[in-house]
Formats: structure tokens, C-alpha cells, sequence
């Protein structure tokens, strides 16, 4: 997997995408690939690739939600069936290549492959245009439901931050 990483660059985007505010977190490349690593052998990732540059232009990685126990316990304590989502634990978008649908499209392929009805994303509070994107796709804020998450600032210090949840669940055709 490590040498598919660096032949698309997926570390390089995964750092645009965070390194930037409102994130400004800091991975080493043996951290992504890791996390990657998890997300492969536990769900699904989907990459759209920039062919001509034959680089990661983004990246969606899910789990089913039970797979994520902090997030199901989360999601239960706020009336979710955990049974019946997938988790997006990581999207991201490089900075060339953002306003152009690929979020959309990716999250869109996501829906198509899993076996359940719901999906659960999360993002920084504060983080108006992944807000604005999830709710152009039918993603709703489930009140109340926030997670504190610590991270390793580009500062080198320790920080935490508020994120919130959001779910999209999909309409049964009748």
C-alpha cells in the first residue's frame, strides 16, 4: 500500500487538505498510511485521480460505523441504530482541485456500494464549507452529537477542537 501512496501522492493531498486552516494538524507519512491501512482492511476507500498528473486530486475512507467503537457509542447515545451507517472518517479534496464536484462524486460512489441506509460524517465546527457541501447532499446536523478531538498542531503543541456530526440517510424508493 505505502508504495500506491507515493506513486499518487496520497500523502500530499492528505497534508494539504489538514495542514491548511481551519485544521492545521501535522501527520508523518507512516501515520497516513497507517490510518489508510485501517480503513482498507476494515471498510472502503474511493480516490479520484487527477490522470494526467497521476496524483491523488482526493480521497473518501468509511467504515461501518460499529468499526469506529468512540463514534458507535457516540451515535447510540444520540438514537442512531449504528447497524444501520457507515462512518466517513476522512474526506479531503486538494486545493487545485476543489469547487469542482469531487467530494460529491466520491461520497455519491460511497452510497452506491454500501449495504446500509445511513451515512455519519463529522467535521471541525467551525469548518463553514465542509458544512456547506454535506448539506448540499442531504447531510443534517444531529443535534447535540459533538466529539473532542486532540491533535498535533503544525505549532508542535498538543490542541483539541470541537467537531460535529452530521447524517445523511437515504430515501427508499416507494
Amino acid at each position: 500500500m505505502a508504495e500506491l501512496f507515493a506513486k499518487i501522492e496520497l500523502f500530499e493531498t492528505y497534508t494539504e487538505c489538514f495542514a491548511l486552516p481551519p485544521y492545521e494538524e501535522q501527520f508523518t507519512a507512516a501515520e497516513v498510511e497507517q490510518l489508510f491501512a485501517q480503513y482498507a482492511d476494515k471498510g472502503m476507500i474511493i480516490l479520484c485521480l487527477d490522470t494526467e498528473l497521476y496524483r491523488c486530486a482526493g480521497f473518501v475512507a468509511s467504515v461501518p460505523l460499529e468499526e469506529d467503537p468512540e463514534v458507535a457509542q457516540l451515535a447510540r447515545n444520540h438514537g442512531l441504530n449504528t447497524a444501520d451507517f457507515w462512518f466517513l472518517e476522512e474526506v479531503g479534496v486538494g486545493k487545485a482541485y476543489r469547487h469542482k464536484q469531487i467530494f460529491s462524486s466520491m461520497e455519491q460512489e460511497l452510497r452506491r456500494r454500501i449495504p446500509v441506509q445511513g451515512v455519519l460524517s463529522h467535521t471541525k465546527t467551525i469548518n463553514t464549507a465542509s458544512l456547506k457541501a454535506h448539506k448540499k447532499l442531504g447531510y443534517r446536523i444531529v443535534q447535540g452529537m459533538t466529539q473532542i478531538v486532540k491533535y498535533q498542531h503544525l505549532s508542535g503543541e498538543q490542541r483539541q477542537d470541537e467537531r460535529v456530526f452530521m447524517k445523511y440517510w437515504r430515501r427508499t424508493q416507494q
